[in-house]
């Protein structure tokens, strides 16, 4: 019997269900699904949903990835999926079902993608406007996916080099020794030589009958899952995928279907590699387990075992913050998760995860393993179980609350896993019914004896691997050094485990109420209230979401009022605060005064802004007022807080100079402002610099008042609630004389055309290059929605100029803005990683799509694809409570109304317009940055 199962149900027997444990009974599929099995073993789940309206999402899943390919097919799975969007049976034209696609505002790459793993490959079709053929056609383009592609050579050929191109870009240190390691990480595993993205000499020279070979043994209906939800007639879309995917054939004589196990490591697994592209250590702990069997994952038993998981990482996480506090803790940071093992669906594993302090690997890994042994012995505290339960379930609660205005893909992501893993989908009610009985019948010694069990043996079963910065002057600890640090955590006398609990409240004294002074009505349904203190609070309710409101606030001052001395203090301004608690409470006790609690906030300080944001439910939305009243007052003076942030930022910048992405991003800052401190990012040196106290004064500065602020809040709202708490917490804070305004430091990108050209040494040859083209322009809105649909068009161009039909990259992008604020700007950005030796053909490629649109403007078919899209997003943002609150918050900081008009304007662009654009505000004004990262040898090391 597989031990997890024995574990489960000897546990469930003993203590919860003991007349029915041995037979448990499946948990009841959620009637609103309609769930069946095609003759030709297609399985199907459709489902009506309301939200998003008058859209729906087309998912097939395939029971094949990597792991099902030969030796001489190593990436084949991979690139199958590529070849899925180049050629089938109802789409046989170079691109055309991208085109069909686009043309109904279903856009390449965010409504229309793919993966493959190494167990499964996933297609998607999100976000179809149901109107028309539309459901019909992508009904097709489902089944063409299932046993329709055309696979003909001149595509594979042409996707070849795109496939290189996206490993060279996905190519990072980790990954590396990850790769390079797998063979010691599965020994004995067909795992062991199954990346998903293949070997490049299988990718660059297969033959196409070989890839055909592999598609048609693999894709069929038996191993395929159809899933369908949306705004449309359950019954209508049943019968046309019974018609249309019915008539995939199921081939004769199929090849056996096989799942491959990791077998078990009968001695302890040790590893530790490095590379010089890794910005600093990480030492990953895994104890492996077995996955929870297929006849249990459709029970109760799948969320028992899910329960037991989340309290134990909950506890567990939670003391390890805690240890990472102390000055004298030899970790920056460690966790515990529960999960897959790697990247195979076959094993389990609890695995822990450590960011050692330089020079201390081995005590890091000791102290991690000693406060797992602690909890294996000693158990889990009732305090910390409780803690985490009101944690679970007011998350699930806050799903529970909104059940009726779920999104599509709350549902898609669910019936996939069904079909893949066989998990159980009962309906929201049932679901969270089941869970909360199941939270409050699982006693403490269930889940301290599955704890022990997880973490009983670090002889088998047992994996860690060490991933380390290959940099001069760094000691890397040997296998030998963590296997006895290991050792040496399971020999400890330890003791219990003592759960610090501060009951204060988080506001001990209630300040003096204010005053709301004055109501009226604000622009976009909003009502204003005008405060005692001077503030100004605009509220709007909504019904898009039943557990959900939105708060930002914002006032005018920012980073630009601090004084030169002070930029490098300012920069960590934002990271400081957010890791040294509020009021009274220090960082770890907050994180347990608020669990259970679905409220949250962020502060930070902007150029010319400083900002809150944050949300919670209608339940604990006094929570949130009581964390908005603290924000403003004097940070807590967490100095442990303080000591592991900047400990941590020093961690991650240790390395960071080797690591080609950040020496590109310093790259282009520089070039852009040739080196203002104020627009570079952080180095390793100017930790140096950084004071507490500064940061804790800088802040104060920027929020010793409320008086100057606006407050937002968007969504289910009781407004006697929101009326009590706003003179309560925002109305009692202090006030200003006269609000603050923003300061402009007159801080300009480069003007004129500038090229930075640099060489750079890789591991991996990789080459990016990002063309910047900018300047000052006035606002308007149909420029603005005209600069956006530039962006569009050039983006179009270059994936089939420079991807689709060059094979020079797997991505390009482009975006073009003209924003407003302090100054009136007009971004154009285009970004390419590319093929090292093909960088003046990307160049020139760049260079002809802006002069082709500069001459010709754009084609109508390109225009009506983006309205399409534009619309279709633009209806659904008006379904969401950010949308809302980004109109009220532009409108009071700016004065801009991004509104009125805009369907009318989306709809009035023309060809000419884009073209008007491009030459009179960006070709006109000259300022053009490119920077060009390029590897000084282009030889692949292996």
């Amino acid at each position: 019997m597989n031990k997890l199962k024995f574990l489960l149900l000897a546990l469930v027997a003993a203590f919860v269900l003991p007349t029915t444990a041995q037979q448990m009974p499946s948990l009841p599929m959620d009637p609103a699904v309609r769930y069946g099995k095609l003759p030709n073993g297609l399985t199907y789940y459709i489902r009506h949903n309301a939200e998003p309206k008058g859209l729906a999402n087309f998912y097939i899943a395939q029971k094949v990835g990597s792991v099902q390919e030969e030796d001489s097919q190593r990436g084949l799975a991979h690139f199958l999926e590529h070849m899925a969007f180049n050629g089938s049976k109802h789409f046989p034209a170079d691109g055309q079902l991208i085109k069909y696609c686009e043309s109904i505002g279903v856009k390449f790459g965010q409504n229309l993608n793919a993966y493959t793993s190494t167990d499964e490959t996933v297609y998607n079709i999100d976000d179809v406007p149901v109107k028309g053929n539309n459901v019909d056609s992508c009904l097709y383009i489902l089944a063409d996916w299932s046993g329709g592609l055309l696979l003909e050579q001149g595509e594979i050929n042409k996707e070849r080099g795109v496939i290189h191109e996206e490993w060279r870009m996905r190519t990072s240190g980790q990954q590396r020794i990850f790769e390079r390691q797998l063979p010691n990480l599965y020994p004995g595993s067909r795992y062991a030589h199954r990346m998903p993205i293949g070997l490049m000499e299988i990718v660059d020279n297969f033959s196409p009958d070989t890839l055909r070979a592999y598609y048609k043994k693999w894709y069929r209906p038996d191993l395929q899952g159809i899933v369908i939800v949306g705004d449309i007639n359950v019954d209508e879309v049943e019968s046309k995928v019974k018609s249309i995917l019915g008539a995939v054939e199921m081939p004769k004589n199929p090849a056996k279907y096989e799942t491959y196990p990791v077998p078990a490591n009968n001695e302890p697994i040790y590893i530790v590699d490095k590379d010089k592209e890794i910005a600093s250590p990480v030492i990953m702990v895994n104890f492996k387990q077995d996955v929870i069997p297929a006849e249990l994952r459709g029970t109760m038993m799948l969320l028992v075992q899910k329960y037991i998981n989340n309290v134990i990482s909950s506890a567990l996480n939670t003391r390890l913050n805690e240890l990472s506090q102390k000055a004298d803790c030899p970790f920056l940071g460690a966790g515990v998760e529960y999960g897959n093992y790697a990247m195979s669906k076959t094993a389990d594993a609890f695995f822990l995860y450590i960011v050692p302090k330089t020079g201390q690997d081995a005590a890091a890994l000791q102290v991690v393993m000693q406060e797992v042994e602690r909890a294996a012995r000693f158990g889990i505290t009732g305090t910390e179980i409780l803690r985490a339960r009101e944690e679970i379930l007011s998350s699930l609660e806050k799903v529970y609350d909104n059940r009726e205005k779920q999104k599509h893909n709350f549902y898609t992501g669910q019936y996939v896993r069904h079909f893949l893993e066989g998990n159980a989908i009962p309906d929201i009610k049932t679901e969270f019914d089941t869970y909360s009985q199941v939270a409050k019948m699982i006693p403490a010694q269930v889940i301290n004896e599955t704890l022990k069990e997880y973490t009983a043996s670090t002889d088998t079963n047992f994996v860690v691997l060490g991933m380390y910065p290959d940099k001069e002057g760094l000691t890397i600890p040997t296998p030998d050094a963590l296997k006895a640090a290991v050792a040496a955590a399971k020999a400890a006398k330890l003791e219990a485990y003592v759960d610090n609990v501060k009951n204060e409240p988080l506001v001990p004294q209630l300040p003096k109420k204010g005053k709301i002074k004055k109501e009226e009505a604000a622009p976009f349904g909003y009502t204003k209230w005008s405060l005692s203190n001077g503030a100004n609070v605009y509220f709007k309710k909504t019904d898009f979401n039943d557990s959900q409101i939105s708060f930002g606030a914002r006032s005018f001052g920012g980073s630009y009022k601090f004084a030169d001395k002070d930029v490098i203090n300012g920069k960590l301004l934002d990271p400081v605060i957010a890791s040294t608690g509020l009021g009274n409470f220090t960082s770890t006790e907050l994180e347990k005064k608020l669990a259970g609690k679905q409220a949250s906030i962020a502060s930070g300080v902007n150029e010319y802004t400083e900002e809150l944001n944050g949300g919670t439910t209608p339940k604990d939305l006094r929570t949130l007022f009581e964390l908005i009243y603290l924000k403003f007052q004097k940070p807590c003076n967490d100095v442990d807080g303080y000591n592991n942030i900047i400990a941590q930022l020093k961690n991650g910048l240790m390395n960071a100079e080797k690591l080609p992405q950040h020496a590109f991003s310093d790259s282009i800052t520089s070039t852009l402002y040739h080196k203002n401190p104020r627009r570079g990012s952080l180095h390793l040196a100017d930790l140096d610099k950084a004071d507490f106290e500064t940061i804790k004064r800088l802040y104060s500065e920027r929020f010793a008042s409320a008086g100057d602020f606006d407050f937002f809040f968007t969504g289910a709202i009781n407004v006697d609630s929101l009326r009590l708490f706003t003179e309560q917490y925002i109305a009692s804070l202090p006030g200003v004389k006269a609000r603050e305004t923003y300061k402009d430091l007159g801080i300009e990108p480069v003007k004129g055309v500038v090229t930075n050209r640099f060489l750079r040494e890789m591991e991996t040859p990789q080459a990016q290059l990002v063309q910047l083209w900018s300047g000052k322009a006035p606002y308007s809105m149909k420029d603005a929605i005209t600069a956006s649909m530039l962006g569009d068009v050039l983006e179009k161009r270059y994936l089939k100029s420079i991807r689709e039909e060059g094979g020079m990259a797997y991505n390009v992008s482009a975006s073009a803005s003209l924003s407003y604020g302090a100054k009136d700007r007009y971004v154009l950005q285009i970004y390419c990683p590319f093929t090292p030796a093909k960088v003046d053909s990307v160049l020139l490629l760049m260079k002809q799509g802006i002069e082709e649109v500069a001459k010709d403007g754009v084609r109508p078919n390109e225009l009506d694809e983006i309205k399409k899209f534009e619309q279709k997003e633009y209806t659904e943002r008006q379904r969401n409570n950010d949308y809302w609150e980004g109109l009220i918050t532009n409108y009071v900081m700016w004065g801009k109304d991004r509104q009125k008009g805009y369907e009318q304007t989306l709809h009035s662009i023309t060809s000419d317009d884009i073209k008007n654009f491009l030459n009179r505000v960006v070709l006109a004004n000259k300022n053009c940055a490119t920077i060009i990262m390029l590897p000084a040898s282009n030889e692949e090391k292996k």
